[in-house]
């Protein structure tokens, strides 16, 4: 699923590189458009004419953000079994992460799987000397390390039912954050540790130079997400009789 709003400079790279996953099994490529008004929708509906595999979905005049637009493609009829995220801004590493993710999820039997990423430029060039893995999460105690880091990674996908079940808040940003703690209270999340996904930063891009207060905004929002969700798990042991 590729949520975009004006993103004429990159959509296409993104949808390419959706595209052409080898798999050995069909998959569909979503692109929710939330009123680009920059030739972004133009370029899409060029791609979808020439490829019945991109599935393009426009979002009406109301507010949607991020996390409106996931539930868009959510919820679409032809929305499979799992839901794989892709930013507008960027690329898969290679043509098998779709492969690997949902192998991912057969043989890890869990409800969601995160991938690891590396920090590029616009032409791919890397940022940073080693790629964000967050190996901080493991195996024994992943679901509670999850309330200790301000991010889980990516690529992010996701077991289509479930996510349904609960939908994403209709927010800018932490949308998947938001999601991914409420998983990780009751169910397994895998995780991939090789780089699945090129996530590039430039002038255009919504995170290549947020403000501090934009920053603090935004990680005053996951402060809240984390208290909620540990409200959630405390009475959840309640009702369990793990606390008295």
């Amino acid at each position: 699923m590729i949520p975009c709003r004006n993103r004429v400079k990159t959509i296409a790279d993104a949808i390419r590189s959706a595209l052409s996953q080898q798999t050995t099994f069909p998959y569909n490529v979503m692109v929710v458009d939330d009123n680009s008004t920059d030739g972004t929708a133009e370029i899409i509906r060029s791609i979808a004419a020439e490829d019945p595999r991109l599935i393009y979905i426009a979002q009406d005049a109301t507010y949607h953000a991020i996390g409106g637009n996931w539930n868009a493609a959510l919820h679409h009829p032809l929305c499979g079994r799992y839901a794989l995220q892709l930013d507008s801004d960027d690329v898969y590493s290679g043509p098998d992460t779709v492969q690997k993710f949902v192998e991912a999820f057969r043989d890890q039997r869990c409800a969601m799987v995160i991938g690891t990423y590396r920090i590029t430029d616009f032409n791919l060039n890397p940022l940073s000397a080693n790629p964000i893995d967050h190996a901080e999460w493991t195996p024994e105690n992943g679901r509670n390390n999850a309330l200790r880091i301000n991010g889980l990674g990516a690529p992010r996908g996701f077991y289509t039912p479930l996510a349904r079940s609960l939908n994403f808040p209709t927010t800018k940003y932490g949308e998947d954050y938001a999601v991914a703690l409420r998983i990780s209270r009751e169910y397994r999340i895998g995780r991939i540790y090789e780089v699945m996904y090129n996530c590039r930063r430039w002038d255009g891009n919504s995170d290549a130079a947020l403000s501090i207060e934009k920053t603090n905004i935004n990680n005053f929002y996951k402060d809240r997400i984390r208290t909620w969700e540990l409200q959630a798990r405390i009475a959840l042991g309640k009702s369990n009789g793990k606390y008295q």
